[in-house]
């Protein structure tokens, strides 16, 4: 019997499900999707296990007798405790934890020369102009990259759509909005690859610090995610929520109920009709995972920085990258959150914080997600459409 690709893809798709659906957490019993450190457990958990592991905490038990559920917000001592009896391990270096005696011996302090303080800064602090009296709050950083990237990719896609004598513009009350074709969306997404580049190393400077080969690694794991949250975020802000328009770029947006325009007439050959239907699945499953969590966040524009983030390190966390690159994406995190917590209480006026940012930190794993949906969805487009 002949199975075409799509019919491939589609038994795939529920082969995968059925596979996922039936897979739980040990530790915490949630559902999960993909192993982290050779073991069927949830990325929470396990970058829990790992953290506790590198930083030495030592923690106390929430009830006192060493009992308490599964559920994994409950007592951090009885979470390590099932993570370590069901023999989930770390190999990776762990951070020596030295009594500040030790460190004093090791990074003795120099004479006092005058009294006046002299603040100390790094590349994630410092303002645009390097002024110590006045320092730039990261996600104001990464928000100013945002904006600058946005203004010179709109400036780009429009030479693009000008040179472009089949350009069609979809009906819209304030902006001047094209409707997507294979031939200006490569285009512009050859722009947005390297304007991303440019936003990456101006929102996070401190990354500089790294060999070039460990960022080229970092970027390569974050553009996909960066393209996906960026486009959900664009199209509500465009068209209010996501119906038939899926905003691709600043001002290219695709339509889901017209797929033929998504590919040129001789591309896929005479599987073409299949790989469509392959697009629209992946979008489908896609729209699936992130429109709940998405509708649930209700971004705001500082929320968004602090995901364009947040996935950066969960990334690289996930992926297990080396300890010294670790530690900067540490940082990173930290002032994020900090950030956020001044956004929520002086700008939103929030009393409790918790709940928005449990969602974002969902959403972040959301993304994550359906970035490993993006690497089964291209290893089918190398393999069976030899694309």
């Amino acid at each position: 019997v002949l199975i075409s690709p799509s019919q491939l893809f589609m038994l795939t798709q529920i082969t995968e499900t059925s596979t996922i659906n039936s897979r739980k957490c040990l530790i915490c019993s949630s559902s999960i999707t993909l192993c982290h450190f050779g073991m069927d457990c949830c990325r929470a958990c396990a970058m829990f296990f790992k953290r506790t592991k590198l930083s030495g905490m030592k923690y106390a038990c929430g009830s006192c007798d060493r009992k308490c559920g599964d559920e994994k917000t409950k007592c951090r001592r009885c979470r390590f405790a099932r993570c370590l009896a069901v023999g989930l391990s770390y190999d990776g270096p762990l951070r020596v934890n030295r009594k500040p005696a030790e460190l004093s011996q090791l990074f003795p302090m120099p004479r006092k020369i005058t009294k006046q303080k002299i603040p100390s800064f790094d590349q994630d602090t410092l303002s645009v102009n390097a002024n110590p009296s006045k320092i730039e709050r990261i996600l104001e950083r990464i928000g100013r990259a945002f904006n600058a990237s946005e203004d010179r990719r709109r400036i780009q896609e429009n030479r693009i759509l000008g040179d472009c004598n089949d350009c069609m513009i979809i009906p819209h009350p304030t902006q001047k909005i094209y409707l997507a074709n294979h031939k200006n969306f490569v285009r512009a997404f050859n722009v947005c690859c390297i304007e991303t580049r440019v936003f990456f190393r101006e929102a996070f400077p401190s990354i500089a610090e790294l060999k070039q080969q460990e960022q080229d690694m970092l970027f390569k794991g974050y553009i996909n995610m960066f393209n996906m949250i960026e486009s959900h975020f664009r199209t509500r802000e465009v068209w209010g929520e996501l119906k038939r328009y899926l905003m691709g770029s600043v001002m290219i947006c695709f339509d889901l109920e017209g797929t033929d325009r998504w590919l040129e007439d001789e591309e896929g050959g005479e599987n073409r009709q299949s790989l469509l239907e392959a697009m629209l699945s992946y979008a489908n499953s896609q729209f699936t995972l992130l429109l709940p969590m998405l509708n649930k966040s209700q971004l705001t524009k500082h929320e968004l920085y602090a995901v364009l983030a947040l996935i950066l390190c969960e990334k690289a966390t996930c992926s297990n990258s080396p300890e010294h690159i670790m530690c900067v994406l540490d940082k990173i995190r930290e002032k994020v959150i900090a950030d956020l917590e001044l956004h929520y209480k002086q700008d939103m006026g929030l009393d409790g914080i918790s709940t928005r940012l449990g969602n974002l930190m969902t959403l972040t794993h959301a993304i994550f997600e359906c970035d490993s949906l993006f690497q089964v969805f291209f290893r089918l487009q190398t393999t069976v459409f030899d694309l």
